[in-house]
């Protein structure tokens, strides 16, 4: 027997028995600097789109080179910069994946732990630390299994993020054991944990999920977002460019000049932007066909529970909703546009057929819109100018039933003046 294996499993023995157990400042959105790499999709927050080569990006505006000249846009009007499609980063098989407090995270061909930071080979970030209070979950699937299978299993265990650090092995059976305690070390072939007072080593490859303690920090309030190709998302507080490269500032992180080529998607925060998923809503009316089948609307997720996807676009942001679901937002008078795209989620298949009905105080604002499974997002912008009431509502479609009804409303987002 490998003696490696078999003081693993001597540690997981051992350990079977455990039980499982910020006021934000404002920072410069960017410095200036050339970004003369490649054209991009250029959204503003009113959902315009428009294809150009940036030029520039200040505090206070950006300039873009299109076809038909300069163009110049204040920063509060820009939402986001689209240089390619990424993928969806939980779901490549056998991936590691740092995730972050607050949200975010990052694929890594490696992760260790040096210094008190926890380190990463990343496809987006090159070589990165991260403070241990920025983190929070590493997950290191075994090899033709993915992150997403990790997680969700996490949450069937019910691990709950606290005051100490969670390490979950995996013994030759596949049984999971949560140990209590301490991370203290990340090495190629190893993990140092304190278990009751005494530091114990498990062999990596018996390591699926390490959870750290939850610590109360404050940090500078991101004001956008860089998402990778290969689906990494990291808030920022400025970034710096300089031809190819991108140099970002994030709480709790150090890391390598971000080569262009590795960039999706830039976005921006803006003060006229309001996230749908980001309001609670003051009535929520769910009802299935059969009354007792019932699929939840969902913040940032389908209703099935995946990522937001229509054909071939994953959406980071959004709301998940299934036939029938009624959803009513105080809006209060404060804005002038609603704009989302909107689909069939590609988890109800070609069998979805659902109708969605926008509602202001009561009035519809847009023509009923049918919605079948199989085709791309379509977009929808509906003027709220004093509107107090807003009303999502989703009906089952033309063929009268709720088989695979689950409705994205994609990038949902409600737009000051």
């Amino acid at each position: 027997m490998n003696i490696r294996f078999f003081i693993s499993c001597l540690v997981l023995h051992l350990l079977a028995g455990a039980s499982v157990g910020q006021s934000p400042a404002t920072a410069p959105v960017a410095a200036g600097g050339d970004l003369s790499k490649g054209r991009a999709e250029i959204v503003l927050v009113d959902g315009e789109t428009f294809t150009a080569r940036p030029v520039s990006i200040s505090k206070s505006e950006a300039i873009f080179m299109t076809t038909g000249g300069v163009r110049k846009v204040p920063m509060r009007n820009l939402w986001r910069l689209r240089f390619a499609r990424q993928d969806e980063l939980m779901d490549r098989p056998g991936r590691k994946v740092i995730t972050l407090v607050g949200g975010g995270m990052v694929g890594a061909d490696s992760i260790g732990l040096s210094g008190g930071k926890i380190t990463a080979k990343s496809e987006l970030l090159g070589d990165a630390a991260f403070e241990m209070s920025s983190v929070a979950t590493i997950y290191l699937p075994k090899r033709g299994r993915r992150s997403a299978d990790l997680k969700k299993r996490c949450e069937e265990i019910s691990l709950q993020s606290g005051k100490q650090d969670y390490l979950v092995a995996e013994d030759e059976k596949g049984n999971w054991i949560p140990i209590p305690g301490v991370l203290k070390a990340i090495e190629p072939d190893k993990v140092t944990f304190r278990f009751e007072e005494t530091d114990r080593t498990v062999g990596l490859e018996f390591v699926r999920v390490i959870k750290l303690a939850r610590v109360s920090q404050k940090s500078l309030r991101p004001v956008g977002r860089i998402i990778g190709r290969d689906g990494s998302a990291v808030d920022f507080t400025s970034l710096e460019f300089a031809r190819s490269k991108l140099s970002i500032t994030a709480a709790g992180l150090t890391a390598d000049a971000v080569d262009f080529s590795a960039v999706a998607e830039i976005r921006f925060r803006s003060d006229r932007l309001v996230y749908l998923s980001d309001l609670k809503p003051a009535k929520v009316v769910q009802a299935g066909l059969f009354g007792d089948v019932i699929f939840p609307w969902r913040r940032d997720r389908s209703s099935a529970g995946g990522p937001l996807q229509i054909g071939k676009t994953t959406y980071a942001r959004g709301l998940g909703v299934h036939s029938r679901c009624e959803l009513t937002y105080d809006l209060g008078g404060k804005f002038a546009l609603f704009t989302a795209a909107v689909g069939i989620d590609n988890a109800g298949g070609k069998r979805g057929d659902a109708t969605l009905k926008i509602l202001g105080d009561g009035t519809e604002l847009l023509k009923p819109i049918n919605l079948v499974g199989g085709k791309e997002a379509q977009p929808i912008r509906c003027d709220v100018t004093g509107v107090k009431k807003l009303t999502i509502l989703i009906e089952f479609g033309a063929d009268g039933i709720d088989v695979g009804d689950h409705v994205d409303l994609a990038e949902a987002r409600l737009i000051k003046k």
